[in-house]
């Protein structure tokens, strides 16, 4: 049987050639028209749906995914506040309301827990609701709006901190930080050189807490800066996370980056989508690859009814003729995808944001099944619509 689909195959290049250049234009344009729909079709999915399909916010913070580069930052090995605060705010323009918390340890017992809420790093609430669960808060208020938005020079500082406390603990570490004196009423502590006013008191532990951009450039950031997010990052997005932080220290990235569990969209777009403008385009293409091929075998009636008359069974035409078009198919199928991957697909990440996470090699295997799957029913069809003659009949109405 493959001695004939060849010879055939010969014969449609070389006899039919207009028409064989005709099927491979139909054939490639269908298929590169087809991949391309299905990843508009999904990047428009993914814009009008801010790319949060089924990736939920984790309201357990214990499940929350923990990003702490180890850049050998410590108290010998400080950072400079202007490095981490701008590495933070590029950071947050990126992942915006994955952010659940950002923490790090300074200078002279100065922490900095914060939320990321509507563009904005906000001293961590949550800290100061659970002093009052536990009843470790001693007096004042936690920041306020206003304070944030001004960058305020106040902070949150432990009791013992308080020059005048009473009970202090000669082996404390508030003993080692900076004091707060009393003016009037009112308390202020000195950091490296700027004055804060003291707005809240807890009794434990012994930190000064303050909010987002109110410390000086040069002030000490003494451990690496902890991300935690509530929902998980694309390979995107945490392929753009690193190259923030190669970009701000690209001299301390000697140890493996922290591995994160990321959001898979290539499978959450293949479960969320019925895939139908491909679908269709699909059936489309068959049904124009039929209608070509239609010509070649009414072209080839005759010979077929030769074949018929000297024991060729209609199954084993039916075989023999897909194969011939199988044997067009797959090459241009493959090399299409692979066009498509290499070159087109890099050109229209530019112009489709969200284009280049759709595909994947799972994507390209399920769109070239349909497409041969659609191909194989629709050509299957009209093969059998022409064996239906008879070889006598054929030849009668030949002569």
């Amino acid at each position: 049987m493959l001695k004939y689909v060849l010879k055939n195959l010969k014969g449609f290049i070389t006899k039919e050639t207009t028409i064989f250049i005709i099927v491979l234009i139909c054939q490639v344009s269908s298929i590169l028209l087809s991949l391309f729909s299905y990843g508009v079709f999904q990047n428009y999915k993914a814009e009008t749906n801010q790319i949060n399909l089924n990736n939920d916010v984790i309201e357990n913070e214990d499940d929350w995914y923990e990003f702490g580069y180890d850049l050998g930052i410590d108290k010998k090995n400080p950072v400079e506040y202007k490095v981490i605060r701008d590495l933070s705010e590029e950071v947050g323009n990126l992942l915006k309301d994955k952010i659940a918390n950002l923490y790090m340890e300074c200078e002279n017992n100065v922490i900095m827990t914060f939320d990321y809420v509507n563009g904005v790093y906000r001293p961590t609430e949550e800290y100061y609701n659970n002093s009052l669960m536990y009843g470790e808060w001693v007096d004042g208020k936690w920041f306020t709006d206003e304070q944030i938005k001004n960058h305020e020079k106040v902070c949150v500082i432990a009791e013992p901190m308080k020059e005048d406390y009473a009970n202090k603990d000669k082996d404390s570490s508030a003993n080692k930080s900076p004091k707060a004196k009393k003016r009037g009423n009112d308390y202020y502590i000195t950091i490296s050189g700027d004055e804060y006013k003291v707005i809240g008191v807890m009794s434990d532990p012994d930190v000064i807490i303050v909010p987002w951009r109110v410390l000086p450039d040069d002030f000490h950031i003494e451990t690496t800066p902890y991300f935690l997010f509530n929902r998980q990052l694309t390979q995107k997005e945490y392929d753009s996370l690193l190259a923030i932080y190669e970009k701000y220290f690209p001299d301390r990235m000697g140890a493996p980056a922290p591995e994160l569990e990321l959001y898979d969209p290539e499978q959450v777009y293949y479960y969320k989508t019925n895939m139908a403008i491909s679908l269709f385009i699909a059936i489309v293409s068959a049904i124009n690859f039929a209608l070509l091929f239609n010509y070649i075998f009414d072209k080839r009636k005759y010979t077929l009814a030769v074949l018929r008359l000297n024991g060729c069974t209609a199954n084993k035409a039916r075989r023999m003729y897909l194969t011939e078009i199988m044997i067009i198919m797959l090459p241009l199928i493959i090399i299409c995808t692979l066009v498509f991957d290499r070159l087109i697909l890099p050109w229209l990440d530019g112009l489709f944001p969200y284009i280049n996470q759709v595909y994947g090699i799972k994507i390209y295997l399920i769109m070239a099944g349909m497409y041969i799957a659609v191909s194989y029913v629709i050509m299957n069809i009209m093969i059998i619509m022409h064996l239906r003659k008879t070889p006598v009949l054929i030849l009668r109405n030949n002569n």
